[in-house]
């Protein structure tokens, strides 16, 4: 069976990101149009998330309106992925996209915390993507989220997306001999 390739992107579309929007827009329409030629069992989730936090479609135009209420996007990213745990048992690691205009609400450490708890987050690869200029408090909520300097990034190209899903499909691959080689070896 084939595992499923989850890729999730939580889009702050709050007022702030009116500034990088035609940058935001332009990134996020490049993963739309990459969309077809991702592996089979990759399923893309957009999540936006303002004052309330929906799922999007990446081929209408986002209107940025409300404040960057990051905390109910993490929420609703929590729902997402117990929602997929649940009805798609059979995963690999997980890939977790942030794009944001640099600013952040207060309230995002419990719910961030709380996504911590489950295996897909914690053990997954995730990324922030800053099309704005972030501020202090904003680099602190980016640095819990990544765990790490190199991951914070201006620019993440579907080509990168891509070529990130390509060696998570060969990794897999990589393992499965070995495993059904040593499960043969029980068997005997």
């Amino acid at each position: 069976m084939q595992k499923t390739i989850n890729v999730y992107l939580l889009v702050d579309t709050s007022i702030y990101a009116k500034q990088g929007l035609p940058k935001l827009q332009k990134m996020l329409m490049g993963i739309h149009r990459a969309k077809p030629f991702m592996p089979t069992n990759t399923k893309l989730h957009v999540i936006g998330y303002n004052d309330n936090a929906r799922l999007l479609d990446l081929s209408k135009r986002i209107t940025p309106t409300g404040n960057p209420m990051l905390s109910v996007g993490l929420d609703t990213l929590d729902t997402v992925i117990r929602y997929q745990r649940k009805y798609e048992p059979h995963q690999t690691k997980s890939v977790f996209i942030l794009y944001t205009s640099g600013n952040v609400a207060e309230g995002w450490k419990k719910p961030l915390n709380h996504l911590f708890k489950h295996r897909e987050f914690a053990f997954g690869l995730r990324y922030v993507v800053i099309y704005g200029k972030a501020n202090k408090y904003a680099r602190q909520a980016f640095m819990k989220f990544t765990d790490s300097q190199d991951k914070i990034l201006h620019y993440f190209s579907e080509s990168r997306l891509y070529s990130l899903l390509k060696v998570l499909m060969t990794s897999k691959r990589k393992t499965e001999p070995y495993s059904q080689k040593y499960q043969k070896r029980r068997r005997i």
